[in-house]
């Protein structure tokens, strides 16, 4: 928890300029007093740890538009920024936005954020929360957001406000705006949207949708509770019919190794390792399913347990960074030259290094050292290399647990080093107001600083987890749709790939105390076994719609235009020339989209993922219907709270506007039918009986 310290004196008071962005209308609303800082000096005061330096200063003609604008600047890295008490309440939930340009912010502090401070009857801080970080250079200004509720019964007062917390730099604010929320999604009425499909694919192709699944289905610890090799099957049938690309698996160093092989790092053989552990064995038998099925995996070395040969003795947890970099480094690659050569499996084609290093890469006495993690990466990168294993194996770096600061030091330190990124959430859930904002706003602050390689999400869930075995929304029909909305928001703002915790649930051990869920993994797609059966949760039929339709190396599309933030919409082309279209509704009521695109002109066959729709078997959902464009526009009917993808094939190539370009690692011009005209008001549905589902294979 941060400290802060109030700036004395009238010279760190500020003056903010006229509310651009969020119009009269927002102006009118906000909680703010002279929150478009008209007055000068009014009503605004600020803080630093460091009074003597405060730096905030009014700079005339440098907000948006030409009008006045807060700068902040450190020189060193220090708590700054600027509040006022808005008449918050205990329970009642706010939004605060405003318009942020920002210059060589450092990532070693919070960097630019958004803040709220909760006090006490004496005085005294309580509780604070703050917003997605930003750091680096903008090129333009920035809209920021930050949604946040008063959780602390005791606080009597709360302030809110920006800030450039703990890292250098400078940054520009304008416009800002306090608004007590909502929840918009319940209580919108019916309407009707217009959308376009961006001429411009993103940057880079997907790389995979997919979902971690650690290999502990046929450890002792399950086939005690009935598990048996043909569920495993079961597991693998419902993979293939679901069209996953990917999964991210869980590996330990000491399943392999259980004691140093030999003194030599540089001289490991495979009869040294143990390759007959319950865990090594679970380990094969889940690669064997995913040689068979064309699934990526990408293997993550999870660190050293505790009382491992390769820990840090005195950590504080029950992981640590390894204590030898080149006996890893062996381990390692010792491991994949087993699969490669011994098994004859080539499906491993990612290796991440420390499950979210960000909080768990400890040494000695529980010190996250940022360096040595730095290190890590490039030794291993150097035995890759030596074994010739590292033009068929990428490492993906950062891995950060909602760590900005983290993300950009990695993508900084190690961009020539990684092939691609990822980052870890468990924020949202799909009723969240601006659930959209929040996620573009996740996304781009990585995807605008690291814009050399692709960024993916190593983990997602939603904000509902008790623990880390557990999730109260598990069960429920929202949280499949939250992952629709995380999907299609995270593609369009500039992801490659996203990996759903988990697959499947499974006990990862048994805790007969009940701590940890018992030990049971229990946020899966699928549920655990019971009466000899798996049962099928709404998330699985969302994930798996997405899956069929959103294949590996697809360009992706985004769509833009006023949605009230209700409205996710994406576009995708498939490698084998396939377009989809993928709208979410997440509010309560009906809500009918008109999507333009002159990229394709065909007919499409629509699913409906809908709480009243979904198969209770396992099967995925089959089509209920056909749409057809006119001029251009698709009309999309969508039921409250559902969402609906369309996925047709174009009859002939189009010829592509000067706009279209190249999707990065492909060679293929975007595409597939002919060119239509602009989007006109007559539309048209035609709906045909419902179709058997049938996956697109690539």
């Amino acid at each position: 928890m941060f400290k802060r310290w109030i700036c004395a004196g009238i010279s760190c008071l500020l003056l903010l300029s006229t509310c651009a962005v969020f119009g009269a209308g927002a102006a009118q609303d906000n909680m703010f007093k002279n929150g478009d800082f008209e007055r000068k000096l009014n009503n605004w005061q600020s803080w630093s740890n460091d009074p003597s330096n405060c730096k905030a200063e009014y700079v005339k003609d440098g907000g948006v538009d030409g009008s006045g604008a807060l700068r902040i600047t450190n020189e060193t890295p220090m708590a700054n920024g600027v509040f006022q008490y808005g008449n918050m309440k205990y329970g009642k939930t706010y939004i605060l936005q405003a318009d942020v340009k920002y210059e060589n912010v450092s990532p070693e502090g919070a960097g630019v954020i958004l803040g709220m401070t909760m006090y006490d009857a004496a005085g005294n801080n309580i509780g604070e929360m703050a917003s997605s970080s930003h750091y680096g250079t903008s090129d333009d200004w920035v809209k920021i957001n930050f949604i946040f509720t008063v959780t602390n019964e005791n606080a009597v007062s709360v302030n809110a406000g920006p800030r450039l917390w703990f890292s250098t730099g400078s940054v520009l604010v304008d416009n800002v705006v306090l608004r007590e929320m909502s929840n918009i999604g319940a209580e919108a009425e019916s309407g009707t949207y217009d959308l376009t499909v961006s001429d411009t694919p993103n940057k880079f192709q997907t790389v995979g949708l997919g979902c971690e699944w650690d290999p502990k289905l046929l450890l002792p610890v399950n086939k005690e509770r009935g598990v048996t090799d043909e569920d495993l099957e079961l597991i693998k049938q419902r993979m293939d019919e679901m069209g996953l690309q990917s999964v991210r698996m869980m590996v330990m160093p000491e399943w392999f190794e259980p004691a140093n092989d030999n003194s030599d790092p540089k001289s490991a053989d495979f009869a040294d390792f143990r390759w007959d552990s319950d865990e090594v064995k679970c380990t094969f038998a889940y690669l064997k399913v995913c040689q068979e099925l064309g699934v990526d995996v990408m293997l993550t070395w999870w660190g050293a347990a505790a009382g491992d040969w390769l820990s840090y003795p005195d950590c504080g947890d029950w992981l640590s960074a390894p204590n030898d970099l080149d006996e890893m480094a062996e381990n390692v690659t010792t491991v994949l030259r087993y699969i490669k050569e011994q098994l004859g499996y080539d499906c491993v084609k990612g290796v991440i290094l420390q499950n979210e290093p960000s909080y768990s890469f400890k040494m000695s006495g529980g010190v996250v050292d940022f360096d040595r993690y730095v290190q890590y990466y490039k030794t291993v990168d150097a035995y890759l290399k030596d074994a010739g294993l590292r033009e068929s194996v990428k490492l993906i770096g950062a891995d950060d647990a909602q760590s900005l600061g983290w993300y950009c030091r990695a993508y900084d330190a190690l961009k020539d080093v990684c092939d691609m990124f990822d980052s870890h959430t468990y924020s949202w859930s799909y009723d969240m107001p601006y659930l959209d904002d929040m996620i573009d706003e996740f996304v781009q602050g990585r995807t605008n600083y690291g814009t050399e390689k692709p960024y993916i999400f190593g983990e997602f869930g939603d904000g509902s987890a008790q623990g880390a075995y557990y999730a109260a929304s598990t069960e429920t029909y929202g949280r499949g749709l939250f992952i629709a909305s995380m999907a299609v928001n995270s593609l369009g703002a500039g992801a490659s790939g996203l990996s759903y915790w988990p697959l499947h649930d499974v006990y990862y051990y048994y805790n007969e105390t009940g701590g940890d869920n018992y030990g049971l993994m229990s946020m899966g797609l699928i549920g655990y076994k019971t009466d000899g059966e798996w049962s099928y949760r709404p998330t699985y039929y969302a994930w798996g719609l997405l899956c069929n339709y959103i294949p590996k190396g697809s360009s992706v599309y985004p769509v833009t235009g006023e949605d009230g933030s209700l409205i996710d919409a994406v576009c995708v082309k498939a490698p084998d020339g396939t377009w989809s279209l993928i709208a979410v509704n997440r509010s309560a009521a009906e809500q009918v989209v008109h999507i333009s695109t002159s990229l394709f002109d065909c007919e499409m066959d629509s699913y409906l993922f809908a709480e009243d729709k979904l198969p209770t078997d396992g099967s995925q959902i089959a089509s209920d219907g056909k749409v057809s464009p006119t001029e251009g526009v698709y009309s999309i009917t969508l039921p409250a709270y559902s969402f609906r993808v369309l996925n047709g094939a174009p009859d002939e190539p189009c010829v592509m506007s000067g706009s279209d370009t190249e999707t990065e690692q492909t060679g293929e011009a975007e595409g597939g039918c002919k060119s239509v005209a602009a989007p006109v008001a007559a539309l048209a549905v035609a709906t045909a009986a419902a179709v058997v589902c049938k996956k697109k294979k690539d």
